[in-house]
This record gives C-alpha cells, sequence and structure tokens, in this order.
C-alpha cells in the first residue's frame, strides 16, 4: 500500500470522488500476503523472466470483479487508460501487465497444464424439450436419483470418520490432493485469506454453524455441436444420421441438463453453495463451492458438498437448511449417524396423491386399525426408507384366513385389489423425527433463512456479472465464481465488521 500512495502522488492522487473509489477502500482492508507462500511456487525462481509481483496480479484480479469487468482484455486496456485502477492493483501505470500475464497467472492458479483450447471427443447429441417427461423435469422429483443418494449415504458410513483439523484449514496447511486440480489452491486461499478473517471479525460463528444450500446452472460459452475435424459431409441429413467422429470441444465437461427455474435446458454446468448464515446477525457468506456436471441433482450435489465441508475442510455444521428436493433419507441417515448435523428440509409432496382414500384410521399399541375396527397386518419392514408396512386385513388372506368379508372392502376404502397399505415410522425414522422437531418454531426459522443461498447466488450472477461472463471451461468457471465470493466477503468485512477491521 505505501507503493500506491508514493505513485498515486506522481498521478494526481486517488480521489474520493472516482466512481470506483469504493473498490480502492475494499482493497485497503484486504490482507492478501498470507497468499504469497502458497503460490510462490508457481514460478520459477532460478530461470526464465523475473515473474510480476504475485500479490498485485491477485489484486488486480479482485479489483476487476469488484469494478464489474468481465474480460482481461478490457481490464488491461483500462488500467492502461485511466491509472487509477493500475495503481489500486499495485502496478505502475506505465508498466501494466499483458493480457496474456493474466491469463499465464490465472492457468497457473488452476494448475491448468499446457494443452490446446480444443479437445476432442465423440458429439454431444443436442437436447430439445421433448426428450425428457414432465416428471424428470420436476426439480423436486428426486425418484431417479434416491437410489444414489442411499448407496453414497451407505459407502461413507462404512469408512472411518477422521476429519482433518479445522486450524489447519483456516491457516492454509490442509492437504487439498482430494480436490479437484483447479480447486486446490484456489480454496487454500479462500479459507486462509478470507473465510479466516470473516471468522476473525465474527461474521461466521464456527461454535454453532447454520449453513442453507442451493444449486444454479450455469451456460457455457462454449458451443455444444463442438467443431469438426473430418471430412465427412452431413449437408442435407437429419440429426440422427450426422457422422460420429470426433469433434474438438472447448470445454468438454460441459453436460446438458435441465434449469427447472427458467424451464430450459442449458448446455454449461452445475454451481451448487453452502452459504453461512446466523440468528445472531444479518451476515450471510458463501462457505464452500463446488462445480459439477450440469445434468447433476441438486440433492447429490449437496451430499458431495456436506462431505466435503465436514471431512475434507474439517468444518462442524450443526444445522443444514436445504429445499424440498433433498428430501431423501440417506441424506438424513448420514447427517445423523456420522456427522451429528440437524437436517431441516420440507418434506416432497410428489407422494401426495397417495392420501387420496384416507379414511378414518387410528393407531392402538402401534398397530393401526381400519375402519371396520380391525387391526391392520403387519407385512415386513422397509429398510431403505425406515417404515413398517400394514395391509388390509381382508386383502392380506394368507394371513387372517379367518376374515372373509368388509363393508368398507369396495366402499371407498381403495381403489385397488391389493387393498389399502398404511405405513408407520418408527423413532429411528430420521426422516420424520428430526433433531429439531418439524413445524417447531425454531425449524420454521432455520427454513425461512434457507433463501440466503438464493441471494448470494443473485449476487453473484448480476452484481458481479457471471450471466454477462463469457468464458469456458469448468476451472475457469470456478475461477470466476471463487473470487465474486471472495468479493463477497471483503463487502461483508465493510459493512458489518467496519469498526473491527484494523
Amino acid at each position: 500500500m505505501r507503493f500506491v500512495q508514493h505513485k498515486a502522488g506522481h498521478f494526481g492522487g486517488l480521489k474520493s470522488d472516482h466512481r470506483h473509489y469504493q473498490v480502492w477502500l475494499k482493497l485497503q482492508a484486504t490482507n492478501l500476503e498470507p497468499i504469497y507462500p502458497i503460490i510462490r511456487w508457481l514460478y520459477a525462481t532460478d530461470w526464465g523472466r523475473p515473474a510480476r509481483c504475485l500479490v498485485s496480479m491477485f489484486r488486480s484480479c479482485l479489483a476487476m470483479i469488484l469494478c464489474g469487468q468481465t474480460s482481461f482484455d478490457q481490464w488491461v486496456k483500462l488500467m492502461r487508460d485511466e491509472p487509477f485502477y493500475a495503481l489500486i492493483s499495485g502496478f505502475d501505470p506505465a508498466a501494466v501487465p499483458g493480457v496474456g500475464t493474466f491469463y499465464d497467472f490465472q492457468d497457473r492458479l488452476l494448475q491448468r497444464p499446457r494443452q490446446s483450447r480444443t479437445h476432442p471427443q465423440r458429439p454431444h447429441y443436442r437436447r430439445e424439450q421433448q426428450d425428457k417427461s414432465e416428471a424428470q423435469r420436476d426439480k423436486n422429483n428426486v425418484r431417479p436419483h434416491r437410489h444414489i443418494i442411499n448407496r453414497l449415504a451407505a459407502r461413507i458410513l462404512a469408512r472411518p470418520h477422521q476429519p482433518p483439523p479445522l486450524a489447519a484449514t483456516l491457516a492454509g496447511y490442509s492437504d487439498p490432493s482430494a480436490l479437484p486440480h483447479w480447486e486446490q489452491i484456489l480454496q487454500t486461499i479462500f479459507f486462509s485469506c478470507f473465510v479466516a478473517h470473516s471468522v476473525d471479525l465474527k461474521l461466521i460463528d464456527l461454535n454453532d454453524l447454520c449453513v442453507a444450500g442451493d444449486g444454479t446452472k450455469l451456460a457455457t460459452w462454449a458451443k455444444p455441436y463442438g467443431k469438426k475435424l473430418c471430412q465427412c459431409d452431413n449437408r442435407g441429413k437429419s440429426a440422427s444420421e450426422h457422422c460420429r467422429c470426433h469433434r474438438a470441444y472447448r470445454d468438454p465437461l460441459a453436460r446438458w441438463g435441465w434449469d427447472s427455474y427458467r424451464e430450459c435446458w442449458v448446455y454449461g454446468h452445475s454451481l451448487y453453495e453452502l452459504t453461512a448464515y446466523s440468528f445472531k446477525h444479518s451476515c450471510q457468506l458463501p462457505l464452500l463451492i463446488s462445480l459439477a456436471d450440469c445434468a447433476r441433482h441438486d440433492s447429490v450435489q449437496a451430499l458431495v458438498s456436506l462431505y466435503r465441508a465436514q471431512e475434507r475442510f474439517g468444518l462442524t455444521l450443526n444445522t443444514v437448511s436445504l429445499d424440498a428436493a433433498h428430501d431423501v433419507i440417506g441424506l438424513y441417515r448420514l447427517a445423523t449417524q456420522r456427522w451429528h448435523t440437524a437436517l431441516v428440509i420440507p418434506l416432497n409432496q410428489t407422494n401426495s396423491g397417495n392420501l387420496l382414500y384416507a379414511g378414518p384410521l387410528r393407531l392402538q399399541d402401534g398397530v393401526p386399525i381400519c375402519q371396520a375396527d380391525q387391526p391392520m397386518t403387519l407385512w415386513g419392514f422397509c429398510p431403505d426408507r425406515l417404515r413398517i408396512k400394514w395391509r388390509c386385513p381382508l386383502a392380506a388372506a394368507k394371513k387372517t384366513p379367518a376374515l372373509t368379508s368388509c363393508p368398507f372392502f369396495d366402499n371407498g376404502c381403495s381403489g385397488s385389489a391389493y387393498g389399502r397399505v398404511v405405513y408407520t415410522y418408527p423413532q429411528h425414522n430420521y426422516r420424520l423425527h428430526t433433531l429439531i422437531p418439524r413445524d417447531s418454531v425454531l425449524w420454521q426459522c432455520h427454513r425461512d433463512a434457507r433463501s440466503c443461498a438464493e441471494r448470494s447466488i443473485k449476487r453473484k450472477k448480476y452484481d458481479f456479472n457471471l450471466l454477462r461472463t463469457k468464458t469456458a471451461g469448468r476451472d475457469r468457471w470456478f475461477f470466476r465464481i471463487i473470487f465474486a465470493a471472495m468479493c463477497q466477503h471483503i463487502d461483508a468485512w465493510l459493512i458489518h465488521a467496519a469498526d473491527r477491521l484494523t
């Protein structure tokens, strides 16, 4: 900062009436010196041209996001035209780095190998709205993903639980090798320089950590049909008759996925975020960000994010608030048995039509009594859903041969020859008997706080211009998103903890 104050005098100073003077105040409140030990090994010191100041390069990327710029080309031009932007970045206005220097710095942070911009692979089929039924487009329809969650939960429960110490994560000394290579450095910087500072400023309470989770779709700038590499002639042919030769894709990890909010297909990636909130203050900050296939359901990505938070970063989540798309028994079992985390999830209403023939029933010593005042027949236990099945005593003739007639069987009791089926739930059914009682005052408070994850994602999209960003590649998308999350922390420091900043 002394360099900025010294150089500013030669260019008329940093005037307080500048339209982005607040960005300079935000950068002043940000201490980026701890990132140098993390990224200094990215550049060789014994050969080649000396690298630019790494801290200044990182600060310039933050300034670009805070100023609403989405392109390194435009940002470099702006720094060369107006010395103000070069000075707040820590550069001499007469020696601003080039566009290629910024792209090289970005690729080194992402550990992006030296490779071609395109990747040959088989072409994707173009998605149309008729490809899936209405039931499969529903965001809250978890039926195709229920067994995936249950299998993943069982696999995690079979492993030993040895989370890393949280102090190492916040100090930047944890082992990020289990993360994708493009997340390792940036996640370490995010936790050690931004999340740790928010914890010091008491904006994140690690002793009573409450988070909300939500996901969204991000459309990539790359073309979904790629670029032809062969000499096949597809003119005059239908899409099904086109050749299946390899094509070059700029974003090989992009996939088609259904966006239930906008009701359209999106070719890109799926963003999922865990946002920390507290009832002690109104500050809500991003805590964990992950990118996955665009076709991945929110419930699957939520399990992955919670696993990372608690067993990769060492966080202890007391309460997690999610929407009805996450209402899967495997997620409840994993959170309750292994992590001792309270889940606040509304019940999914997909099977609400099963109560069409609901009649007056009562329980007697845990046994349902039907309309004919007969105890229903026990028909086993469903371990996958943690519930007890009871059948109509007349329909279950094998176990009740003495019962031969019922005045209600064909008179509105059930429309099936199988007979009326009722389920009861034992006390260890974590979906109904949650750690925080359903519909209690505390449960409703946590349910209302879930919208903070939606607001955090909306800030990234509109305030930090993610929707206007023209980039391709899951790693480069993660670069933009994690920097937007860092800027959210910086904004919160000045708004909610300005009196505690040093």
